[in-house]
């Protein structure tokens, strides 16, 4: 029987910023804490797939990112960028599905 590999998972502290500010807007801004525990619900038990399952997004195509593979995994109206480095899972960016992406990724490039 062969053995399934669990892969470890880690947030950049961007990610956690992105997250942060995500769940504050909902909670503060929009006054709906469910909001913002119901995406927390919904982001952790998507990415708790990708610790057997990191290779089932598909790959995220822009010439600005070359250096990684990045995937992308929907969750609700976000994105959640990621890339697969060895046995762990790195989450890079949450960003709201809605923006212009090319300028978050240039703006997180010259960071």
């Amino acid at each position: 029987m062969k053995k399934t590999m669990v892969y470890k998972v880690k947030y950049l502290p961007v990610a956690v910023k992105d997250l942060n500010n995500i769940t504050d807007y909902m909670a503060k801004v929009l006054c709906n804490k469910k909001a913002a525990m119901d995406f927390i619900d919904a982001l952790d038990h998507s990415i708790s797939r990708l610790k057997s399952f990191p290779y089932s997004c598909p790959i995220y195509q822009t010439q600005a990112l070359t250096n990684s593979e990045y995937r992308v995994l929907p969750v609700n109206n976000y994105l959640v960028f990621y890339v697969v480095l060895g046995d762990t899972v790195e989450i890079r960016r949450i960003i709201y599905d809605r923006v212009d992406l090319n300028k978050v990724i240039n703006h997180t490039k010259q960071e």
